[in-house]
């Protein structure tokens, strides 16, 4: 019996699975467990090996935009071993994500060695304020947009902080800034490349939060991997 894993990001259960069906026939058998766009996908065979390398390597084609690894580990424990094979010091701005980033990460042994800080900017003025996000920007564009993400990410990047994670958005249970719950924008970066992603997420309040600092997280090891441009 031949089994092995492939772990990716940013998809429900039943959208992964809708994807696997164009494999039935090849021999191998799939199952997922999903919570919050965080999946595992795990893919058993007494098919011949050359038959299931083909069918993994098409599932990877498949999943191009969501792979994040092939190896057992949460996002947080693959983040925090790229942040340390690339020698990387990390800073994350909170807002809609309340500390669930950091907190996940910092549960990682010798995280310090790369984690800076983080900070809670959950209110406007405080983005203004801790992270210089230009007044101008709030208002023109709102707490809740590209540009502030972007200018978050960008005040975090002080030395020795190198690279920078920053979420904003609207968990629940209403929208504001006339904009929709389930509005997110992660930013992610350092230097003269940071990058801002613009999701929809659905569910509970709580599932929302989730679902961004799993994505955020998934983002951060795609931008440690170098090859975030792909996405």
């Amino acid at each position: 019996m031949i089994k092995e894993i492939v772990k990716i990001c940013g998809l429900d259960k039943e959208e992964i699975e809708s994807r696997l069906k164009k494999f039935d026939g090849f021999g191998v058998e799939f199952s997922v467990v999903e919570n919050c766009l965080d999946a595992t996908i795990t893919m058993t065979s007494n098919a011949p090996r050359q038959t299931f390398e083909m069918v993994k390597s098409r599932v990877y084609n498949a999943f191009e935009e969501e792979v994040y690894s092939a190896v057992e580990g949460s996002l947080e424990e693959i983040a925090a071993r790229l942040l340390k094979m690339n020698n990387r010091t990390l800073a994350v701005g909170e807002s809609l994500t309340g500390g669930e980033i950091c907190s996940r990460l910092t549960a990682i042994p010798g995280i310090s060695a790369n984690f800076y800080e983080g900070i809670v900017c959950y209110n406007r003025m405080s983005k203004a304020d801790r992270l210089g996000v230009p007044k101008s920007v709030l208002a023109d564009y709102g707490a809740v947009s590209r540009e502030t993400a972007y200018a978050m990410v960008k005040g975090l990047c002080k030395r020795p902080v190198d690279i920078a994670l920053a979420t904003t958005g609207l968990a629940g249970p209403t929208g504001d800034e006339g904009k929709p719950v389930g509005l997110v924008y992660i930013g992610v970066g350092g230097g003269d490349f940071i990058t801002v992603f613009e999701r929809r997420f659905s569910g509970s309040r709580n599932e929302i939060r989730r679902a961004t600092s799993n994505v955020a997280l998934f983002y951060l090891i795609r931008y440690l991997k170098g090859d975030i441009l792909r996405l």
